[in-house]
């Protein structure tokens, strides 16, 4: 894996107070809310172009795997953006959740990361819900929940395992020496598989920002919050289960890719974001001298 610089510290942008934390890190919010936002909708207007009734005449599978690709595609330019390189683009509070559990991420980053999240979901679904510029109505895939009264085990189980595997992979390859600068790619590959073979199955229901957002848009009282369950617990078991396999307890950083240069709000370990602060430490000394 990766090591970070002999003596490095943990950096302290995730232990800030609350006015600081707001102060400083509202950037990274906007970044959450805004690129699920995107993400949401460009899955939403591609799955109804393709998969909706005025959708071409070819095969269904064709179409599904070509929203896989647009949605795959999406989310790696997202990942390695300078702005998903500053965020982390986890763009799920389910993420954001299991890097609190191995104690990447400050308690107010904890918090204001799944609202963010939560915030672009609900803006997402608003206008596909209520967006005249739609071709059609945007399929059930994307807008209804996930685990319906339709083999609702078969849901809960793929949601739970996808989740996990997704939570795995982010892990085992964001914190491996020869792996870390392809995180983004694989996670999007797997997404767009997920889109594309188990989507009448688990669709975008590993997203809990999505499935909150769905559920309040439309008969609260009615939802069935336990489509919340699957992605949660399917990540936090993977945090379990990459802590069984490699014996560590600390993942470097919580971003999926890191950014080369600039500030990091996480507790972060990893070695782009070390040297970063050596070399500002060193300007300043200098700077001092002169």
């Amino acid at each position: 894996m990766p090591r970070p610089e002999p003596g490095a510290a943990l950096t302290t942008e995730a232990d800030l107070s609350l006015g600081e934390t707001l102060r400083r890190h509202w950037p990274e919010y906007l970044i959450e809310a805004g690129f699920l936002a995107a993400f949401l909708l460009c899955a939403g207007v591609v799955s109804a172009w393709l998969l909706g009734p005025d959708a071409p005449a070819s095969e269904f599978a064709v179409r599904r795997l070509a929203v896989g690709v647009a949605t795959g595609l999406a989310l790696v330019a997202m990942i390695y953006s300078p702005w998903g390189r500053r965020s982390g683009t986890h763009l799920n509070p389910a993420i954001t959740l299991a890097y609190v559990r191995l104690g990447k991420i400050g308690r107010w980053d904890a918090l204001f990361y799944p609202l963010a999240q939560v915030a672009g979901g609900f803006a997402a679904v608003w206008l596909l819900r209520h967006g005249a510029w739609l071709p059609a109505a945007a399929p059930p895939s994307m807008l209804s929940v996930s685990i319906g009264p339709s083999n609702p085990w078969a849901a809960f189980l793929a949601q739970f395992v996808l989740s996990g595997l997704a939570m795995l992979l982010i892990l085992f390859t964001s914190n491996h020496e020869r792996w870390f600068r392809a995180t983004g790619l694989i996670y999007g590959l797997l997404v767009m598989l997920i889109v594309a073979c188990a989507g009448p199955l688990a669709g975008f229901g590993m997203n809990l920002a999505r499935l909150l957002a769905v559920d309040a848009w439309g008969d609260p009282a009615s939802a069935n919050w336990l489509n919340l369950l699957p992605p949660l617990l399917g990540m936090q078991l993977a945090v379990e289960a990459y802590r069984l396999f490699t014996g560590r307890t600390q993942v470097l950083c919580a971003k999926l890719a890191h950014n080369t240069h600039g500030r990091c709000i996480f507790r972060c370990q990893h070695p782009y974001q070390t040297r970063a602060l050596a070399m500002e430490a060193i300007k300043r000394r200098t700077q001092r001298r002169a």
